[in-house]
């Protein structure tokens, strides 16, 4: 049992927009949404807080405009799974002692 006095903050809902044709909520979306699409992304795995590029990649793709690319993720082999497994063991007992 612990003797600390928490304070939680009162929890405040997001304000809803309805994006309504013409809002300027609406127009800060599509404008958010365009630069998104006009560069692409090069992801990496994260392995052992190590970023991992490969020369093999995956294409990205919205799921309503599968011609577009988004960008491209590193696709792991053999050696990455074994890696990150290695890697998550080696974290674990610091996970473990986290309260």
């Amino acid at each position: 049992m612990t003797d600390a006095i928490f304070t939680v903050p009162h929890p405040v809902n997001e304000p809803i927009w309805n994006y309504a044709p013409g809002s300027p909520e609406k127009a800060a979306l599509k404008a958010a949404l365009a630069e998104a699409k006009s560069k692409k992304k090069d992801i990496p795995m994260y392995i052992g807080g190590e970023h991992v590029f490969t020369k093999e990649k995956v294409a990205i793709h919205p799921p309503h405009e599968l011609r577009h690319t988004l960008g491209h993720h590193a696709k792991g082999k053999a050696s990455h799974v074994k890696a990150a497994i290695h890697a998550a063991l080696k974290a674990r007992p610091a996970w473990e002692a986290m309260p």
